[in-house]
């Protein structure tokens, strides 16, 4: 007579559940990553975001254009509208991705003269607004043509500088750093980071890697850039409501909090998946 097949162990805490969700049948059962994992990956993920923030603007211009590129895969099958939308990002973050680059220009391999890096990365600050002339009441006639002179050097100094910087604002390379800045702005580094680092890592960060936590799609496809991205306007819309779309993790049945409930994701404990 054959023994019975031993049943898998079910895992400590809990679980995914399709009792408030189409879940898929490869998830169903898998243990649920406990909040205070959750928590400890954000503020891990925040500190992240935090360093990239050091960097300048062009270097956000250059992961803002990458996620572009990226955003919309590259599956042959999409519809007609969907490859035209991944196209005109692809064209969009391709130019972004150039701005950047030239932005990044004041490196020595580039000419210095014609294209006006001086005040391109910042230049030297003008002596000239800081240069205090100080006159005294019974200042004589020598001192007030030294004076004078002075004065007049002075003109001449910030004459030249509004003329550089009016060259250089209206120069490519200033254009270029200034559209790679406006557009790093709009975007901002917690998108890029949160767009292309879960979306090249299987839903992965920083944060969730230390803390042992997978975000999965609930219908069971694998992620992708684009549910990374639109993961990441959960977070933006939780923080909209003031926090409170996070705390539904602490009891909703599945613990998804809004990020979970717009990207279709639930997170795993990876650490008691079997």
């Amino acid at each position: 007579m054959t023994e019975p097949a031993a049943q898998p162990k079910a895992p400590r805490g809990a679980v995914v559940t399709a009792r408030s969700l189409t879940a898929a049948p490869s998830i169903v059962g898998k243990p649920l990553a406990e909040p205070w994992r959750r928590l400890g990956g954000m503020l891990v993920d925040l500190a992240m975001i935090g360093l990239l923030s050091l960097l300048s603007g062009p270097w956000l211009g250059l992961g803002t254009g990458a996620m572009l590129v990226v955003l919309f895969g590259s599956d042959r099958t999409a519809p007609f509208p969907k490859k035209l939308i991944r196209w005109a990002c692809r064209g969009l973050g391709t130019t972004i991705v150039v701005l950047a680059i030239l932005a990044l220009g004041h490196a020595p391999f580039l000419r210095k003269g014609g294209l006006h890096f001086d005040a391109f990365i910042g230049g030297t600050k003008s002596a000239a607004p800081v240069e205090r002339i100080w006159v005294s009441p019974d200042a004589s006639a020598n001192e007030l043509r030294n004076v004078t002179d002075r004065l007049q050097k002075q003109v001449e100094r910030l004459r030249d500088d509004n003329e550089e910087q009016r060259r250089a604002s209206s120069s490519w390379a200033y254009q270029a750093r200034t559209f790679a800045n406006a557009l790093g702005v709009t975007f901002g580094w917690s998108g890029v980071y949160f767009t292309l680092l879960p979306g090249s890592w299987r839903g992965r960060s920083v944060g969730k890697f230390l803390f042992r936590t997978l975000p999965v799609k609930t219908d069971g496809t694998a992620f992708t850039y684009f549910d990374a991205f639109v993961r990441h306007g959960g977070y933006v819309a939780g923080v909209a409501m003031g926090l409170t779309g996070f705390f539904k993790l602490l009891w909703e049945p599945n613990r998804q909090a809004v990020e979970d409930r717009i990207a279709g994701t639930v997170v795993l404990d990876v650490e008691r998946l079997p």
